[in-house]
């Protein structure tokens, strides 16, 4: 059965979560879209998860979650291009849906997620939290040489100078890489190649992006990942 959300239509959307590279991820975007939003700035692996209320809604009991009228969804991706579909009329940062540039800007998007997100969460797991997942060093050294591959894929996608992804725009493919390679740097002490050196500093400057790290990443979350406050 799956379970209902508690927004009502006309409601701003409510989204769970803060203090992950996916969390950030919608928190993001609806700063970039300018889209009114309630927070829930529960933590993971926090008491704060266990509130009746959040228990009701995500039996995963994972974030983010997004409630948005009769739409709940508790996938990063599958949030911020849902928003993107959703308030097209406040800024466009995916294709149009059904389009060969759609197509090309998703494949963009599973490819930062499968081959990039995924390989990170190994590290986390596996150094990060290994009282809970059990220590393995080997797994963490492969999936750092697999990320570092995956990075140089898309360091060549734009060899040709282009500003992002897709060209002279920002999208939610930008979006989910600089999550990737935020968390990469940030949490999993990864060095990136020099050549995104320009494309990170690109897509930081953007105020979104700013306002979106503050919002994503109070002291207490910031304190359980180990790591400074965000710049």
């Amino acid at each position: 059965m799956t379970p209902t959300p508690s927004t009502a239509p006309g409601d701003p959307p409510r989204l769970w979560g803060v203090g992950t590279g996916r969390t950030l991820r919608p928190i993001w975007l609806l700063h970039e879209l300018d889209v009114a939003f309630e927070l829930r700035p529960i933590l993971t692996r926090t008491a704060s998860m266990q509130t009746p209320e959040f228990q009701a809604l995500s039996g995963r009991g994972k974030i983010p979650l997004l409630e948005d009228g009769d739409v709940m969804i508790g996938e990063s991706a599958a949030i911020v291009l849902y928003l993107a579909d959703r308030f097209r009329d406040r800024g466009v940062f995916a294709p149009e849906p059904g389009t060969p540039e759609r197509a090309q800007h998703d494949e963009l998007c599973w490819f930062a997620m499968t081959e990039m997100d995924a390989i990170l969460y190994t590290i986390r797991r596996h150094e990060g939290l290994p009282e809970i997942y059990g220590a393995s060093r080997v797994a963490v050294e492969a999936a750092r040489e697999y990320f570092l591959r995956s990075a140089a894929e898309m360091e060549r996608r734009l060899s040709d100078g282009r500003s992002y992804l897709q060209g002279d725009e920002f999208s939610v493919a930008d979006l989910l890489l600089k999550t990737c390679l935020d968390w990469a740097v940030m949490v999993c002490k990864i060095e990136l190649p020099a050549a995104l050196g320009g494309y990170f500093g690109l897509v930081s400057a953007r105020p979104a992006y700013t306002l979106a790290m503050k919002t994503n990443f109070p002291p207490e979350a910031l304190a359980a990942l180990g790591v400074g406050g965000p710049s």
